[in-house]
């Protein structure tokens, strides 16, 4: 595939990728105040406002974790009476899909929210659950989470970067906030006999084969528990058993690697360096390097001993 077909190819899965945004968080309606990421798993938001006022039906389960505390928020979830909250520094609220909620908050707020469609929450139930069957509890932000908070802060991070956003690792990070939802959240007992395991000898080796095949495409965590016949949920956990590491860091890992063998054995630009191994831009695969590494895209091409180049051959 030569640079235009590159180029082309990202721009299809970029506007399916906005297709799918705009149908998945549809129903908030301070959208526009947003920043956002939708995955194929789910969706994060973050935002900062100040004193106002929010209604909505959720569509998709809707968690909220507060990245500030807020005092005398006033809040209703399937009714008409307001009741008094004051929401700690890591409150997670649960608004379960079909739900009716209203807010009103009197002070700046700083948010970070993960929306879940039913179906994704389902699939990873099967694993998690009994029956594979489970509803969210409606649970009002008056409890920290420090786990969610971290998470939350993680996206928060992630989407305020200015380098782009790592799909696949937004992605894992749903999945796995999805895994403790239903535990902590949820109705249902955790599933008996689906401890950790590691990817069979067969899986393994498909799913090192079609990584190392598609490195560089924008990948979700279900489609690589697609390819060995996995839910996402169990399919994370079995990577990382296999591999020591998580999908994410084993495929920026790949990127990486090529990437220092295209910058050392070639000519080309920086720029399309960065488009063919995966990376939206030139200054995410600088970013990327440069936290991974510890050394630049231009510091490689003038000879710099590369930090932690693996030197893992891929086609």
């Amino acid at each position: 595939m030569n640079i235009r077909d590159n180029l082309l190819a990202e721009h299809s899965r970029s506007t399916a990728s906005s297709r799918r945004s705009d149908t998945l968080f549809s129903f908030i309606p301070d959208l526009q105040q947003r920043k956002r990421v939708a995955t194929p798993n789910g969706g994060v938001t973050h935002s900062v406002r100040e004193a106002g006022e929010l209604s909505m039906t959720a569509e998709s389960h809707y968690i909220t974790v507060f990245l500030r505390p807020v005092a005398g928020v006033f809040t209703t979830v399937g009714s008409d009476r307001l009741e008094e909250i004051n929401v700690p520094v890591g409150a997670v609220g649960v608004a379960p899909a079909g739900s009716n909620g209203r807010t009103i908050w009197p002070g700046p707020r700083e948010t970070v929210a993960v929306v879940i469609p039913p179906e994704r929450l389902t699939e990873l139930a099967e694993q998690e659950c009994r029956g594979g069957i489970t509803d969210l509890r409606f649970t009002p932000a008056v409890s920290s989470d420090r786990w969610a908070l971290q998470v939350a802060q993680i996206f928060r991070d992630e989407l305020t970067s200015g380098s782009g956003v790592n799909e696949l690792y937004v992605d894992s990070l749903i999945t796995v906030f999805g895994i403790h939802l239903l535990r902590k959240y949820g109705n249902a007992e955790p599933a008996r006999g689906q401890g950790g395991g590691r990817l069979s000898s067969r899986n393994e080796i498909r799913i090192r084969e079609f990584l190392t095949e598609n490195f560089r495409q924008k990948l979700s965590v279900a489609d690589l528990a697609g390819e060995c016949g996995l839910s996402p949920g169990h399919f994370i956990v079995a990577f990382t058993n296999t591999f020591g590491e998580r999908p994410h860091q084993y495929l920026v890992k790949r990127r990486l690697d090529h990437a220092q063998r295209l910058l050392r054995e070639s000519d080309m630009p920086i720029a399309e360096i960065a488009l063919l191994c995966g990376f939206s831009s030139q200054s995410h695969l600088t970013a990327t390097m440069k936290k991974d590494r510890g050394i630049t895209p231009r510091q490689v091409r003038s000879g710099w001993p590369a930090a932690g180049f693996s030197d893992t051959r891929l086609s």
